[in-house]
């Protein structure tokens, strides 16, 4: 089983949208550094980077993928957009292999990191891998804001594998914006785009407000 490129582009596109939402309210320094899990074509990380440009000139942003054809497709999509002129010089890419929990090949350290982020990583087969390496992350930095955009009826086992993997590595998920009302609460009724923040339990985590950036848009997408 995978996601459509459609239905990435919209989990992208909506934690995009959250982002530039949102940004003067996430408590992340001006000078931030980013890391994006599972970034497939790399959309999101390169238009992340490419918008942190008019901020600042330290910031930094991640993509990874696994070994394999997914980050040869993703370093030829990078170099596509750099040749055609996209202001990337802030943008790394690397393999981050979370079953083997194998290091970013340009040498990052978790602890450098101020936001996680993915958009449609959570599957079945690799949910508990996930969750291990969000906890390994937050493990590093506690401070670390991670944010996952995910689409609630993409799969129900692929929910219900994910959230039970979150629970054994004492991770939680908060839904801190949504396409539709339906959503609010981690429920198989729930429809559209949710945006996740994964917090560590019993720790004293700053919890994001909720926002109602994406509210409404569960029938409205562009390309």
């Amino acid at each position: 089983w995978t996601t459509s490129e459609l239905e990435s582009v919209r989990s992208s596109r909506r934690l995009c949208d959250y982002l530039e939402a949102e940004w003067p309210r996430l408590g992340l320094p001006r000078d931030v550094h980013i890391l994006e899990l599972g970034a497939g074509d790399g959309w999101l990380g390169m238009t992340v980077a490419r918008n942190l440009v008019a901020i600042s000139g330290q910031s930094t942003t991640r993509v990874t993928d696994q070994e394999g054809y997914r980050i040869r497709s993703l370093s030829q999509n990078v170099a596509y957009n750099v040749a055609k002129g996209l202001p990337l010089d802030n943008l790394g890419h690397g393999v981050l292999d979370w079953e083997h929990q194998q290091v970013w090949s340009d040498g990052t350290q978790e602890g450098t990191l101020h936001l996680l982020i993915g958009a449609d990583v959570v599957e079945e087969s690799s949910a508990r891998h996930l969750a291990r390496m969000i906890r390994d992350f937050l493990s590093q930095k506690q401070e670390m804001l991670v944010l996952l955009a995910h689409q609630m009826m993409r799969s129900l086992d692929a929910n219900e594998a994910f959230f039970q993997a979150l629970q054994s590595q004492h991770l939680e998920p908060w839904i801190v914006a949504a396409e539709s009302q339906a959503s609010l609460e981690l429920k198989e009724e729930a429809k559209g785009v949710v945006i996740l923040q994964i917090t560590c339990q019993k720790q004293d985590q700053w919890l994001l407000p909720w926002s109602d950036s994406l509210t409404g848009l569960e029938d409205t997408f562009y390309v």
